[in-house]
């Protein structure tokens, strides 16, 4: 299943949880409380807050999808441009003889791959 896909169902879920279910039991506890059930609505009322809970908790969790989302496109961009572009810049230097030149810009194209390599762990992680 896709990211795209995972992302709308949580959506509708979050959506689900927090609007329906959660104003359904708190009406269902006014009325139980209206006719002198308090323990009918406190216990309705717990369900409710488990629904909020929920609902929070699924919205974490697409936020840290968006984080994913972001982390992996920044990895794929820091290893397609930044690190090519430093190795070919090193490249044109070599052959124009500034070895120090071409040294400096592959330790930069390292570091570039590095940043990569973090991101990409981080993605994988969440």
């Amino acid at each position: 299943m896709a990211l795209v896909e995972v992302k709308e169902i949580l959506n509708k879920f979050v959506e689900k949880e927090s609007e329906e279910h959660v104003s359904t039991y708190n009406n269902v506890a006014l009325t139980a409380k209206a006719e002198g059930y308090s323990d009918i609505e406190a216990m309705l009322c717990a369900y409710a807050e488990q629904e909020e809970d929920i609902a929070r908790t699924a919205k974490k969790v697409l936020e840290l999808l968006s984080v994913k989302e972001v982390l992996s496109k920044f990895a794929e961009k820091e290893n397609a441009e930044h690190v090519a572009e430093y190795n070919k810049v090193a490249l044109t230097a070599k052959a124009e003889g500034y070895s120090d030149i071409e040294a400096m810009l592959c330790a930069y194209a390292e570091q570039e791959e590095d940043i990569a390599r973090t991101a990409r762990k981080i993605a994988g992680a969440l």
